[in-house]
């Protein structure tokens, strides 16, 4: 019995994973979900959390602000 095609198709699923890690999806929810309990009204995680559920709020928009807004609201 061959391995080599099986060996290939793992190495292949291996090295597609990750990429799966770069999603935007999700990013406004992670937002607000960090910085929900932070908000007092003023501030960067007030900015953050007012960003990700703004009317015009998309997932690309909020990936660029998601790593410094997840900072903000530890």
């Amino acid at each position: 019995m061959n391995k080599l095609p099986l060996f290939l198709a793992a190495a292949a699923l291996l090295l597609a994973l990750p990429g799966c890690g770069n999603s935007t999806e999700g990013s406004c929810e992670r937002i607000v979900e960090a910085c929900h309990e932070k908000d007092t009204g003023s501030g960067e995680p007030h900015d953050c959390h007012e960003s990700a559920e703004a009317e015009d709020a998309t997932d690309a928009v909020c990936a660029d602000i998601e790593d410094a807004c997840l900072a903000a609201c530890k």
